[in-house]
């Protein structure tokens, strides 16, 4: 049976283990945070939520376990195709995609829908290590960097007009790739200037439109939750979040789950705020886990996190080649960012937002697409290793 495994699930077994240990926990988590999910849409039937969770678990698993099999050296030449296509389907999305929550973030395809950040997010970040391999043995064109830069503001300014945070979070995650990559500092400083800019460009048209009763983008929603958040009044209107939505109702709640979870939780199943908590089974999962499982539940899915992300940066130094250490890197960090902006927003030390925890949150596609970024990252690890048992021979 062992020998089977090792066969079977090759390449870094801690993130294999780790990657279980959350789907496992989230199958807890989801099937107490999702029972007025299945009231609400489904005639009460408790078990449709859960099993339609399970699926796309063993989906995701089956996702990793095929892409970790394949040289990830092919990623490469696919994802700068698609980086030529990334703009256009982000507008795409935005004037023609499914409309969930006042957001236009999905498309449908063949009766799937899908986020098109959870997309974007792995064309840059495979491309932009791509990109930088290429170049980190040498002197970088600073032509080339430019370009990249260009690239990076352009998409985190168009995917900020309907999904802010994850406009953040890819921004986050270029500046660390670059980093790491050895970029010289004074493109770091270009890049966050660029990336800062068209955030801001972003926000401010969609707010100048929508003050002309045009609909266009978030930016309202944006300042709005920012307002809410610090509790002041930043684009002078005379009233400070939206009128129309009550935050600090969703806040408050994700506060009381936590106070009643205490260090050991109230128990499996238990959870009362799964009631009140509007999304408790995707963008406040970690209340409920709190409240059920208590602090220890809460700080145990942290070390997971970190512990994911220790690997990822300890897998370069087993990497010969710069592209799949950059791409370990980047794709792992695109993941604990994202986990530790749920977790943070769920302790109430950021402002509303919808971003799921990964591989935690009740979410198909999303949960799809977090399966391929890891097994792209194993495909690394898995490529490493049996290069070096060659050595050894």
């Amino acid at each position: 049976m062992d020998m089977w495994l090792k066969t079977k699930l090759r390449g870094d077994w801690q993130i294999w283990t780790i990657v279980i240990l959350l789907s496992l926990f989230s199958m807890l988590v989801v099937y107490s945070a999702s029972s007025q999910l299945a009231y609400k849409y489904n005639d009460g039937n408790t078990e449709w939520p859960i099993l339609k969770h399970i699926f796309f678990i063993c989906l995701g698993l089956y996702a990793i376990w095929f892409i970790h099999r394949l040289d990830y050296t092919i990623f490469s030449p696919i994802s700068r195709i698609f980086l030529w296509i990334t703009p256009l389907l982000i507008l795409y999305t935005f004037f023609f995609g499914v409309n969930i929550g006042g957001a236009r973030r999905w498309i449908n395809v063949f009766g799937v829908s899908f986020q098109t950040s959870d997309f974007v997010r792995l064309i840059l970040i495979t491309n932009l290590s791509a990109m930088l391999a290429k170049n980190i043995n040498k002197e970088y064109n600073p032509r080339m960097l430019f370009s990249l830069i260009v690239w990076i503001g352009v998409i985190c300014g168009m995917l900020a007009m309907t999904n802010f945070s994850t406009a953040v979070i890819l921004g986050l995650t270029c500046f660390i790739i670059m980093w790491i990559g050895r970029v010289p500092m004074r493109f770091l400083f270009r890049l966050t200037a660029v990336v800062f800019i068209f955030l801001s460009v972003a926000v401010a048209g969609s707010l100048y439109l929508q003050k002309h009763n045009i609909n266009i983008g978030r930016g309202k929603t944006v300042v709005y939750r920012i307002e809410s958040f610090i509790d002041k009044d930043l684009d002078l209107d005379k009233q400070v979040g939206d009128p129309d939505r009550d935050d600090d109702y969703q806040r408050n709640n994700a506060m009381a789950a936590i106070a009643s979870g205490g260090i050991t939780g109230i128990g499996a199943g238990h959870s009362a705020q799964r009631n009140y908590l509007p999304e408790a089974f995707s963008d406040y999962i970690y209340a409920i886990l709190i409240e059920e499982y208590g602090l220890i539940g809460g700080v145990l899915v942290i070390f997971l996190y970190l512990w994911l992300l220790l690997r990822g940066l300890k897998n370069i130094e087993f990497t010969n080649r710069a592209f799949g250490g950059l791409l370990c890197v980047g794709l792992t960090f695109s993941i604990v960012f994202q986990a530790f902006g749920h977790i943070l927003i769920n302790v109430g030390l950021g402002p509303v937002t919808g971003q799921p925890l990964p591989f935690m949150s009740m979410g198909g596609t999303s949960f799809l697409f977090t399966s391929i970024s890891i097994g792209i990252v194993l495909s690394v690890t898995k490529k490493e290793h049996d290069e070096a048992k060659i050595l050894k021979k």
